[in-house]
């Protein structure tokens, strides 16, 4: 999912930093795609369920939960300095929109063509005008399945972010203390009250879900980084395996409830944005250049890899091949590879040429930011 991309000259340990972020990005994305590769094949027929038990002992979608807190860190990092100056507000919310719009746009209209040429490949196929509709425009609709998923199920968390980026837009009116404060208030407050929404309010029981206070957790990081907070550096490697272990655990715990995913995801998400934050990080090397690249890719293979997946068991099937787990590997590389290419030979020119009419658009002197088509 998108929050920056590493381009320009920037302070040495912040880019560290922000390699470390893109990195886990990557891992993020990684651990989504192996739950929907594990969950395809299941249900195709083509994996017994007992290798799956083996190869997917937890549930590896709590990569979105890591993405939230990324998001939540990145969006207070390139954005502190701009609260409370004219015109940062819309600035900001034109970028977020070129960053993550076009891109999503294209693959639910690529989800719409394949609930056309291939019914048979997809969980539902049912068209309906407002949820269409609604897909296009991020607001929470259900499906036919009852959910409150777009035409690219997936993008129920791009939802979400573009909620957050909404919010947070309108806090940068604010001065920075008043805006952060107001923000963190409005959120609580809102998952406060989530249990009081009707189950029939879609959108008031999605917007209030606690899951959204993972974003806050996001923000306090970067205000301790802001605050120069450096710890000790046997700590930020502790905190990292503990939050993995944390993620792991935590699926085995039933708390129950709204706030059951916060608790037993979101905080070992947080911790492992922080262990990743604070660790003593340092230019990386050929296969940390690799991953970097992979968390440049990350979007892409977001909202790529079920049409990958999909693609490979269409070929399975032609084929009537009978391996399991080489399905599971070819699925995962296809997944890769073309997340890579989406990137590179879409994605990057699509954020180039945006970014070339965002640095042609007249701004007022105090509200122009840095220009970053990927930030």
């Amino acid at each position: 999912m998108p929050e920056f991309a590493l381009r320009g000259p920037m302070p040495s340990s912040d880019s560290h930093r922000l390699y470390g972020l893109q990195i886990l990005r990557f891992f993020a994305a990684f651990a989504v795609l192996l739950e929907h590769v594990m969950h395809e094949a299941l249900s195709f027929g083509i994996t017994p369920n007992g290798l799956i038990a083996t190869l997917e002992p937890v549930d590896f979608g709590v990569g979105v939960d890591v993405f939230f807190v990324i998001s939540g860190f990145i969006m207070l990092h390139i954005s502190a300095d701009k609260f409370g100056r004219p015109g940062a507000s819309g600035e900001f919310l034109l970028r977020r929109i070129v960053r993550l719009v076009p891109l999503y746009w294209l693959f639910s209209a690529a989800m719409l063509a394949a609930m056309l040429l291939v019914p048979g490949q997809l969980a539902h196929t049912h068209f309906d005008a407002a949820h269409i509709a609604a897909s296009f425009g991020f607001i929470p609709w259900l499906d036919a399945t009852g959910l409150a998923h777009p035409v690219l199920g997936l993008g129920w968390t791009l939802n979400y972010e573009m909620y957050f980026y909404a919010v947070f837009a309108l806090m940068l009116l604010l001065p920075l203390r008043a805006g952060l404060w107001t923000l963190c208030g409005l959120f609580v407050l809102l998952a406060a009250t989530h249990l009081a929404m009707p189950p029939g309010a879609v959108q008031l029981v999605f917007w209030t879900d606690p899951i959204i206070l993972e974003f806050l957790f996001g923000i306090g990081l970067a205000l301790l980084v802001r605050r120069g907070l450096r710890l000790p550096a046997w700590l930020p490697p502790l905190l990292l395996v503990a939050g993995i272990a944390g993620l792991g655990f935590g699926q085995l715990v039933d708390i129950g409830g709204a706030f059951d995913r916060l608790l037993t995801a979101g905080i070992p998400a947080a911790l492992v944005v922080a262990g990743t934050v604070f660790a003593r990080a340092h230019a990386p090397g050929p296969v940390g250049r690799a991953l970097v690249l992979g968390g440049d890719a990350s979007y892409a293979l977001y909202l790529s890899h079920p049409f990958s997946i999909n693609l490979v068991i269409l070929g399975w099937q032609k084929f009537g091949f009978a391996a399991p787990r080489l399905f599971i590997a070819t699925a995962i590389v296809a997944a890769v590879l073309v997340a890579i290419g989406v990137h590179l030979l879409l994605e990057r020119p699509l954020l180039r040429g945006l970014g070339g009419l965002l640095r042609r658009r007249p701004v007022p002197a105090p509200a122009a930011l840095p220009v970053n088509a990927g930030e």
